[in-house]
């Protein structure tokens, strides 16, 4: 009997420290998955700068053998532009290099006009981005101050692109300097005028141009301000970067490769692809058009590795709070079963039935505290290892921990009180008679 009792304790020992695996893996995985909820939640609704609804887009990239000059560049897309904005159920149309989720990132180094030099390896960065007229109208940016690009923004023959080769009659470099040569307008967002102009009104100061091949080339003029956008997933790194954005003229500065962005009057934006190809089609037959997606689309697979996480984790939350409950049960049921005559004796001695209920839960809760106190020193290390994928959620955030906590701790509960309530019920007869 001795050697059955050391072995039957051992066995229930083992059990309970499984149990309390259990429940230390379930709060982690809770906590977890509560974390990337909140973050998702807040990746979704963060404030985007510009509205993302009925807006189609799609890429094309005119091969340069056709397309060998800025004319011919700038031809084709102001032609494009008019045939799409002609079309039923169009409301604006514009392109832009490099626009919002679209998964591409380009910056610059900016040096304000007459200011000292940044020391080397120190030069502040802007995101670039080359639009159309209409670009903001399409994105439904407002113009915080100045005006935005116009008829008024023409190009300047005498000034170079950086993706072309001038093909005007060759100048020398004093004859260049003395020709006028009209200035280009630049928009900047308003994280470039606080950061580079406090307390000033930035419209008609000057940035050095260090987007074209002219050796001297007259500095941009900042004709406007819109409100910052947001260019990738919340809270990726390159949105971290909160880089100041900086917009030029595409009638002054052609690009071959380009996004164009479709407003749609109403319904479902992606119903205008066939016709908005077909407008592309009937300039040039042989242009391809690739990605085409709606804004809300490119948005929502942006999220896609933040939806994944926070799926997998909440999936296997559910097995481990599962698997955590059953095991409970299975402990609780087991003891129950072992302790009836124990039980039985009790109440034939008189003991009220509460408090054979307290003693048989007494068990199964000190069981589910010892694997929630283990399990929230594993939650707080979960956090840190999940900051790089959370959003506006610190590693320890008291909700989700607290939700977690109470989550796990009914479930728990439930686990433990039918057998509980069980050993109420013995008949002290009968548990006499048990062996």
């Amino acid at each position: 009997m001795r050697g059955g009792t050391s072995e039957g304790g051992g066995r229930q020992s083992a059990r309970g420290i499984l149990v309390v695996l259990q429940v230390s893996l379930a709060l982690i995985l809770l906590a977890g998955a509560g974390l990337t909820l909140r973050s998702f939640w807040n990746s979704q609704n963060a404030p985007l700068g510009f509205e993302p609804d009925d807006v189609l887009t799609m890429t094309l990239a005119l091969p340069e053998a056709r397309y060998d000059s800025n004319e011919k560049v700038t031809d084709f897309y102001n032609r494009l532009i008019e045939r799409v904005e002609a079309l039923p159920g169009v409301a604006a149309a514009a392109i832009g290099q490099n626009v919002p989720f679209d998964n591409t990132e380009w910056d610059s180094s900016i040096h304000v006009t007459g200011t000292p030099p940044a020391p080397p390896g120190h030069e502040p960065s802007a995101e670039v981005n080359v639009v159309s007229f209409d670009y903001f109208k399409v994105l439904r940016m407002p113009i915080l101050r100045g005006r935005t690009f116009g008829p008024e923004d023409r190009p300047d023959t005498t000034i170079g692109m950086n993706n072309f080769k001038v093909t005007e009659t060759p100048q020398s470099d004093a004859a260049a300097t003395q020709q006028p040569r009209r200035p280009r307008a630049v928009i900047v967002d308003d994280v470039f005028a606080q950061k580079f102009f406090p307390g000033q009104n930035p419209v008609g100061q000057h940035l050095d141009d260090n987007q074209s091949s002219d050796p001297h080339p007259p500095p941009l003029t900042i004709v406007g301000v819109v409100p910052h956008v947001r260019p990738d997933v919340p809270g990726e790194e390159f949105d971290r970067l909160n880089l100041p954005q900086i917009y030029y003229c595409a009638a002054q500065m052609a690009t071959h490769e380009n996004n164009l962005l479709v407003r749609a009057k109403a319904g479902d934006p992606a119903a205008l692809a066939p016709a908005v190809v077909r407008a592309v089609q009937s300039i040039d037959p042989d242009q391809p058009v690739s990605l085409i997606a709606t804004m809300k689309k490119n948005i929502a697979d942006s999220l896609a590795t933040r939806r994944l996480t926070m799926t997998l984790l909440g999936a296997f939350a559910a097995l481990a709070l599962v698997l955590a409950s059953v095991g409970l049960y299975g402990v609780m049921a087991l003891s129950v079963t072992q302790r009836t005559r124990e039980f039985g004796i009790r109440l034939a001695l008189g003991a009220p039935r509460r408090d054979v209920f307290r003693l048989a839960l007494g068990r199964g809760l000190l069981l589910v505290g010892i694997g929630l106190a283990l399990g929230l020193l594993g939650a707080l290390g979960a956090g840190r290892a999940l900051t790089s994928l959370l959003y506006n959620v610190g590693s320890l955030d008291p909700a989700a921990l607290f939700t977690a906590i109470c989550a796990l701790a009914g479930v728990a509960l439930v686990a433990c009180w039918f057998p509980a309530r069980r050993a109420t019920r013995v008949d002290p007869i009968v548990a006499l008679r048990y062996e």
